[in-house]
């Protein structure tokens, strides 16, 4: 009989951006992401794979917060500025396209969010499962999804 595997969580969302520590900053102040892993500048030996066996410089910052879930990997090129897609990235494209965060109160952080003036993508809607959401883009145009949970690694 053949193992079936499931994919439980993931360990860190990868976020490209053009400047680590601005984007960092940026993180910390609205997301939380205040604690920090590892920073380091290195050829991304790991990446080569997706790269086509090119070494790419980088500079990347692993921050997590203490409430649990997965970390972002804020992730830099140094050698060369990164390119946009050149077409509309659209739901069934290939690949990793938006972070889903858990999110203990949907609608305080909505209010957070306009009240800064963050790139709103969305009104708050229910998803399939029947929590609140909404989508929101960084300034370097990824997008996340707060979604509502009380499922917390440490409550604070």
């Amino acid at each position: 009989m053949a193992t079936k595997k499931v994919i439980a969580g993931i360990q860190q969302m990868g976020v490209g951006v053009e400047n680590v520590h601005e984007a960092w900053a940026w993180y910390r102040k609205h997301f939380g992401m205040d604690i920090e892993v590892f920073e380091e500048a290195a050829t991304a030996q790991l990446m080569l794979p997706h790269t086509n066996n090119k070494p790419i410089p980088r500079h990347a910052v692993l921050a997590i917060n203490l409430q649990g879930g997965g970390g972002f990997e804020i992730w830099q090129q140094t050698k060369y500025k990164p390119l946009p897609p050149t077409f509309d990235v659209q739901l069934g494209d290939l690949g990793l396209y938006l972070c889903k965060m858990k999110c203990k109160n949907v609608e305080a952080f909505f209010s957070y969010c306009k009240e800064q003036g963050l790139n709103l993508l969305s009104e708050i809607v229910t998803d399939p499962a029947g929590r609140k959401t909404f989508y929101l883009a960084d300034p370097y145009g990824n997008v996340f999804q707060p979604i509502q949970s009380d499922e917390w690694y440490k409550d604070e």
